[in-house]
C-alpha cells in the first residue's frame, strides 16, 4: 500500500508499535477502514520498523555538504538537512535505525531526484539552502600591549607553580619582558597566577646563571585553539643581569629568528576599521568633565553627524547641545554610572527665536500627566526628534595605544593631549533614532488633547549654556565641497506666499534647509527662496528669488537638500555670495578641518570612544561577483544586538546567520549599497525581530519598509508581542571610499619588512571594504512610537 495515504496515522502509531496495548489502540484507530486496508497498514508499519543494516551515503545526491554521521556503530554520510531528519525519525522508531529511516533519508527536500520531480531550479534550491554567514569580529579600541619587539623562538622550558610541581612547556615567542609558551592542554591556568620558568633549552647553548636559576613570570592571558593551549606571561621584577642577557641574546639572533608581528597586524586591522567607521558615524561621541554634575566638554564631529550637531544651533548660531545635558539630568545619569536613555526633543519658534524642548523617558515617567501631551504636541513639530543617549565612565588610559613602533608625536604634544583630557569623567554617544514615519505613527497614537503651555517644564532654553568644544575628526574628504554649519532665516516662495525656515548647512553649490510647515516639493522640483538675514549684511548681491533644485527631502517634506540651478552665461547670486562668505570667514565657520585644535586630540577622543563602542558596526566587503558582510566591530559596552551577532571574542568571529540569512537580509543590504556613493547621506533601515520567550528561537525577521502601511506594521508588532519577544534595530548604511592608508602606513611598512605577504593580505582586506552599517537598538522607541508595552499582549481577533 502507499505509505503517503495514511502517513499521519502511521506516524501516530509507530512509537507504540510492540507495546502491550498496541493491538487495542490500532483497532480503535483503524475502525473506519476496511479489513484488508487495515491489514496492509499493519504490514507496512512492520516493514518500516524492521532493523536496517544499509549505510546511507548522500554525497553527490543532495544539494548540500555531507559529513560523517555516526550512529550505533555505523557511519553514514549526511548533510545538515538529512541529519535533522534522521534525529526526528529516531523518535518515531524508539531510537532504532530502521528501513523507514533509510527510505526517508532518500526523499529529503534537497535531494536532486526529488527536486527534479518538483521542477525546482538550481537557483531556487540555492535560495532555500541554509546560509552560514561567519564574519571576522574586531574589538575596537583594544591593542595588544607590547612596547618592544617579540621574536618567534621555539625552545624547551620547565615551569613550576606555587605548589612546586614541575612540568614541561615550550616557548612560542618571547621578548625581554615576556613570552608565550605552549603548555599541556589538560592543565588549567588562570590570569594573574605566578610561575617560575627555567630555560632548559637555552641552557644547553649558553652558560648563564639566569637560565638555570628560574625566573618568576605572571600569566596575563590564555589562548586556546582546538586541542592546543598557550599562556602569555610577563616577567616579574627581573634582575639587571636577566635583562642584559636577553637584550643581547635577542639582538644577536634577530636575523636568525623571525620577528613576531602579530600585535602589529592586529593593530592594522583595528586601526583600519576604526578609520572606516568613525567618519561614517552618524551618532555624536560626547565627552564630559567634572564630578557631579558633569558638564559637556567635547563633541566629536564626523562626516555623517554634522546634521545632528547643527540641529542644536539657534537663530544666532549658538549651540544648545550642552543644555540637553543640564545638571538635573546629568546627576541622574551619573548616579547610575552607566546606562542608556531616550530623549524626546523639538524646537518651537516664537518671534523669530528658536526655543529647545527636551524630555527623557525617565522624566516623562515622573510626570505621567504630561507624557501623552508632550508626545502629541512635539511629534506634530517638523523638528521632532528622538535621541538615544548611552554613557559610561571615561577611562583616560584608553587614549593610549601601546606599540613597539616609535611614537611619531613629540613629548610636548603628548603632554598637551594629556592636559586636554584631564578631568574627563564620562563618555557617551548621542544617536538620532527618529523614525521617518512620524506623522503616521506618533500622531496616530497620540491625539493632541490639552494645553501645550503646560510643557514649559521641559523648555531646556531656561537652563544655563556651558561652553564645549567641537573637535573635528580628521578623515579623507569625500565631498566635492566642504559644507558649513550655519543657522540663518530663509523664506521659501510657495503658492503665492512666503514660508519661513532655516538653513542647516551650506556650501558654494547648495544648502540644506528646514521649514516649519511641510511643503509639497519633490526631488527634481525647482524651489525659489530668499535669504533675508544675509541680505542685511550685503548690498552687492540680490539674495531673493534664488533658484535651487531639490535633490533630497525627508518623508514629512520639512527638510530639503538643494543645489543651485546654473544658467549658462549668468552668475547664480546665491552661489557667488556663499563663495565670498566662505572665503572671508574661514576662521569663523564651524565645520572647517581642525586648525587650532590640539594635535592628536581627535585621535585620543576616538580611542576613548572606541573602547566601549556603544554601537555595533558591520562591514560589507567586495568579493568576486558579490558584496558580503565580512567583519563586525564591537567594544566593551554590552549591546542588545550582541545576541544577534553571536560574537565569539576568543575565536574573533561572529556568526551572523541568525540575523542576516533570514528574509535574505544580507542580499537586501548589498543591493541597497550598490545605489549609494561615498558622499551620500546614510540610509536608515529598520529591522524588527521576533523570538520565542522560552528558548530565544528566531521566529521572524522583517524590515519595516516591507509593510504596506504604518498601521499594518503596528498590528504586526502588537501580535508579535503575544507570540514572543520583539526587538527593533536601526541600521544606518553608508558607502565608503578608499581606505586612509596614511594612517596605518608605519605599521604596514614594519610588517612588510618582516612578512611582506601579510602586509599585502592586510591591504587587500581593507581595500575590499565597500560599506559600513551602524547598528543601534531602538526597541524602546518602537514601543513608545506605537504606545505599546513590551509585556506579552493577548492575541485578539478582529471582529
Amino acid at each position: 500500500m502507499s505509505e503517503s495515504k495514511h502517513y499521519a496515522l502511521i506516524e501516530r502509531l509507530l512509537p507504540i508499535l510492540g507495546s502491550s496495548d498496541f493491538n487495542q489502540v490500532f483497532k480503535r484507530a483503524t475502525q473506519d477502514l476496511p479489513n484488508n486496508e487495515s491489514f496492509l497498514l499493519k504490514m507496512e508499519m512492520n516493514r518500516l520498523s524492521a532493523p536496517c543494516q544499509r549505510l546511507v551515503d548522500l554525497r553527490g545526491k543532495v544539494d548540500g555538504e555531507c559529513q560523517e554521521f555516526h550512529y550505533q556503530g555505523k557511519t553514514h554520510y549526511l548533510d545538515d538537512i538529512a541529519i535533522k531528519v534522521f534525529k526526528q525519525q529516531l523518535k518515531l522508531y524508539n531510537q532504532q535505525y530502521t528501513l523507514g529511516i533509510y527510505e526517508k533519508l532518500q526523499t529529503t527536500e534537497n535531494n536532486f531526484k526529488v527536486m527534479q520531480k518538483k521542477n525546482i531550479s538550481p537557483q531556487e534550491a540555492a535560495a532555500r539552502r541554509p546560509k552560514n554567514i561567519i564574519a571576522r569580529a574586531v574589538r575596537l579600541g583594544h591593542y595588544i600591549g607590547r612596547s618592544e619587539e617579540r621574536m618567534h623562538l621555539t625552545a624547551p622550558l620547565r615551569m613550576a607553580g606555587v605548589d612546586g610541581t614541575l612540568f614541561d612547556a615550550k616557548t612560542s615567542n618571547m621578548s625581554v619582558s615576556g613570552l608565550r609558551a605552549k603548555v599541556d592542554s589538560q592543565r588549567e591556568f588562570s590570569v594573574d597566577e605566578h610561575y617560575f620558568v627555567y630555560f632548559t633549552g637555552l641552557e644547553k647553548e649558553f652558560v648563564n646563571r639566569v637560565l638555570s636559576a628560574g625566573t618568576e613570570y605572571k600569566v596575563v592571558g590564555i589562548d586556546r585553539k582546538g586541542q592546543q593551549q598557550w599562556v602569555r606571561m610577563i616577567v616579574v621584577d627581573p634582575s639587571e643581569e636577566f635583562n642584559n642577557f636577553f637584550k643581547n641574546f635577542l639582538r644577536s639572533y634577530r636575523g636568525r629568528y623571525k620577528v613576531d608581528v602579530d600585535n602589529i597586524t592586529a593593530a592594522v586591522i583595528t586601526k583600519g576599521y576604526e578609520q572606516y567607521l568613525m567618519p561614517r558615524l552618524s551618532s555624536v561621541p560626547l565627552y564630559f568633565s567634572g564630578q557631579t554634575p558633569a558638564s559637556l566638554r567635547y563633541a566629536l564631529a564626523t562626516q555623517n553627524n554634522l546634521d545632528l550637531l547643527s540641529y542644536w544651533r539657534d537663530e544666532t548660531n549658538h549651540s544648545h547641545l550642552s543644555q540637553l545635558f543640564h545638571p538635573p539630568r546629568m546627576m541622574r545619569y551619573q548616579a547610575l554610572s552607566s546606562g542608556e536613555s531616550l530623549i524626546y526633543c523639538f524646537t518651537h519658534t516664537a518671534n523669530n527665536r528658536l526655543f529647545f524642548y527636551s524630555a527623557s523617558s525617565e522624566e516623562l515617567a515622573e510626570h505621567p500627566e504630561l507624557r501623552d501631551l508632550y508626545f502629541a504636541f512635539g511629534c506634530r513639530k517638523p523638528s521632532w526628534k528622538v535621541f538615544k543617549f548611552q554613557y559610561q565612565p571615561a577611562q583616560a588610559s584608553d587614549a593610549e595605544v601601546s606599540s613597539p613602533l616609535p611614537k611619531k608625536d613629540s613629548p610636548i604634544e603628548r603632554e598637551r593631549v594629556a592636559k586636554a583630557l584631564d578631568g574627563l569623567s564620562m563618555v557617551g554617544l548621542l544617536s538620532d533614532v527618529t523614525n521617518q514615519h512620524i506623522d503616521e505613527s506618533y500622531q496616530q497614537n497620540y491625539p493632541l488633547d490639552g494645553n501645550p503651555n503646560k510643557l514649559s517644564l521641559f523648555n531646556q532654553s531656561k537652563q544655563p549654556i556651558s561652553k564645549f568644544e567641537q573637535v573635528n575628526y580628521k578623515y579623507l574628504q569625500l565631498r566635492k565641497e566642504n559644507r558649513y554649519q550655519y543657522r540663518s532665516l530663509i523664506e521659501v516662495e510657495h503658492q503665492g506666499s512666503n514660508e519661513t525656515g532655516w538653513t542647516s548647512d551650506f556650501s558654494i553649490s547648495g544648502m540644506k534647509i528646514e521649514v516649519e510647515t511641510p511643503l509639497e516639493y519633490s526631488v527634481g522640483d525647482t524651489v525659489y527662496l530668499a535669504l533675508p538675514q544675509f541680505q542685511k549684511l550685503v548690498k552687492s548681491f540680490e539674495l531673493s528669488h534664488l533658484a535651487y533644485e531639490v535633490t533630497n527631502c525627508n518623508n514629512s517634506h520639512t527638510i530639503y537638500n538643494l543645489k543651485v540651478i546654473e544658467v549658462k552665461g549668468q552668475q547664480h547670486q546665491g552661489s557667488a555670495f556663499f563663495k565670498q562668505l566662505i572665503d572671508n570667514n574661514l576662521d569663523k565657520l564651524p565645520t572647517l578641518p581642525e586648525g587650532k585644535a590640539i594635535a592628536g586630540l581627535s585621535d585620543a577622543l576616538r580611542q576613548i570612544f572606541c573602547a566601549p563602542l556603544f554601537c555595533r558596526a558591520m562591514f560589507i566587503h567586495k568579493v568576486p561577483g558579490a558584496l558580503e558582510v565580512k567583519c563586525v566591530n564591537y567594544g566593551t559596552f554590552a549591546q542588545a544586538s550582541d545576541n544577534w551577532l553571536n560574537i565569539d571574542s576568543s575565536a574573533h568571529t561572529a556568526d551572523l546567520s541568525k540575523f542576516l540569512a533570514s528574509e535574505n537580509l544580507a542580499s537586501f543590504l548589498a543591493t541597497q549599497l550598490r545605489s549609494h556613493a561615498p558622499s551620500d547621506n546614510p540610509e536608515h533601515i529598520e529591522v524588527i525581530t521576533v523570538t520565542a520567550r522560552k528558548n530565544d528561537k528566531l521566529l521572524s525577521v522583517r524590515c519595516s519598509s516591507n509593510f504596506n502601511s504604518v498601521q499594518q506594521l503596528r498590528e504586526f508588532v502588537s501580535l508579535s508581542l503575544g507570540r514572543g519577544k520583539v526587538h527593533a534595530f536601526n541600521l544606518q548604511l553608508s558607502r565608503v571610499g578608499r581606505p586612509d592608508t596614511e594612517y596605518i602606513q608605519r605599521e604596514l611598512d614594519y610588517i612588510s619588512h618582516y612578512a611582506i605577504h601579510r602586509a599585502k593580505q592586510l591591504e587587500d582586506e581593507l581595500w575590499s571594504v565597500a560599506g559600513v552599517i551602524e547598528v543601534t537598538d531602538v526597541t524602546e522607541e518602537l514601543m513608545q512610537r506605537f504606545n505599546l508595552s513590551t509585556a506579552p499582549q493577548p492575541l485578539k481577533l478582529s471582529s
